[in-house]
């Protein structure tokens, strides 16, 4: 009897097994979840100002200090002339956006704005020899040559003008002023100054350089810019 009972166990293990094994295909052969639609960025109208109609490539350098906001002209003048000298692709075909953001803010805003107040920016941004001399009669980096400075840049023929702000926004290039570092220098130059921080700060963004847009935070327009597809180029010191 016993042995019988094992054997009839045993038989019904196996074929438990067998079923279970039987379900296994069926489970396998079940269709897989349809995949979701992939993830893409809002556009928002905020940012049009980015979409340059007709452009090939596009590239954003993101700069944070003074050393940096200058060194991305070069670049930015590069990007320009080698697209030229090796593809054949002129400035309108590019999209350039250099973002001025922290310490790099104040790049952003005309030479009125130096001659008013270039001479705290220079202290506040510890800006030494020529470039904080040049500092309290304009923008150092708007109209006047910029001093040959840290980034490797393209040898320019006689007849090429000088890397400028100016230049690059003749070009088609475009610049994000920071709205939340703007705000913080209106209030330092109001300490400095004994002016009402409001006012200053409406005053900035009145004043700014050709190609400007304030957008809410440089970090923000570093984001919106690389969702809009320019390629992000961080500057480093």
């Amino acid at each position: 009897m016993s042995g019988k009972m094992i054997d009839r166990r045993a038989m019904i293990g196996v074929g438990g097994l067998i079923g279970a094994a039987g379900a296994m295909p069926a489970l396998a052969q079940t269709p897989a979840a349809a995949p979701a639609t992939p993830w893409r960025p809002a556009m928002e109208e905020q940012d049009a100002w980015m979409d340059r109609p007709g452009t090939r490539h596009r590239l954003v350098l993101d700069t944070t200090t003074i050393d940096s906001g200058t060194a991305a002209m070069f670049y930015a003048d590069n990007f320009y002339a080698q697209n030229k000298a090796g593809y054949g692709i002129g400035p309108e075909a590019l999209g350039v956006i250099i973002v001025f953001r922290h310490f790099s803010t104040p790049f952003g805003f005309n030479d009125a704005m130096w001659a008013k107040y270039g001479a705290t920016i220079a202290d506040k941004m510890k800006m030494q020899g020529e470039q904080a001399i040049r500092a309290i009669k304009g923008n150092p980096n708007l109209s006047a040559p910029a001093p040959a400075k840290p980034a490797p840049a393209a040898k320019k023929g006689d007849d090429e003008p000088p890397v400028t702000l100016a230049v690059l926004a003749e070009r088609g290039a475009r610049f994000a002023v920071c709205g939340i570092a703007t705000e913080g220098m209106a209030a330092q130059l109001a300490r400095a100054s004994g002016g009402d921080a409001k006012a200053i700060n409406a005053e900035l963004r009145a004043n700014m350089i050709p190609g400007a847009v304030i957008v809410p935070a440089g970090i923000v327009a570093v984001n919106r810019a690389q969702e809009r597809g320019y390629s992000f180029i961080n500057i480093v010191d």
